[in-house]
């Protein structure tokens, strides 16, 4: 297998499923640059990537920990820009990685960017 998509779009608080999808992510990035890994984030799961969310506010742990994940190991993250627009996000919501920033395809790419994989993942 050369190439993995890890799709997620689960919420970033009520379930781990997204910070599950970088840990997998990040996991195959770990294995070399042989393998192309990138995450998908799509429906609720595009609020992972707001820059100052706050989870304290609802009582629950930062999810900046999962987001540093990715960010180190230079995990490319998808967002569809139909899904931000909905949760009124812009671009300018996202949150700024260092490396690797977030690449925002529209959802009819989406059936595009599937088939660019060896397998797919849905979290």
């Amino acid at each position: 297998m050369e190439s993995v998509l890890v799709m997620c779009n689960s919420g970033p608080f009520g379930t781990n499923s997204t910070y599950e999808s970088i840990r997998l992510g990040s996991g195959f990035m770990g294995l070399g640059e042989d393998i192309n890994c990138k995450i998908l984030f799509y429906g609720d799961a595009v609020l992972s990537v707001k820059k100052n969310l706050n989870s304290g506010k609802i009582g629950m742990d930062s999810f900046e920990e999962g987001l540093e994940m990715a960010d180190l190991s230079e995990l490319p993250i998808i967002v569809i820009e139909e899904d931000l627009i909905t949760r009124g996000m812009t671009t300018r919501d996202l949150f700024e990685f260092e490396d690797c920033p977030i690449q925002v395809i529209k959802e009819n790419q989406l059936g595009e960017i599937m088939t660019q994989f060896d397998a797919v993942f849905q979290m």
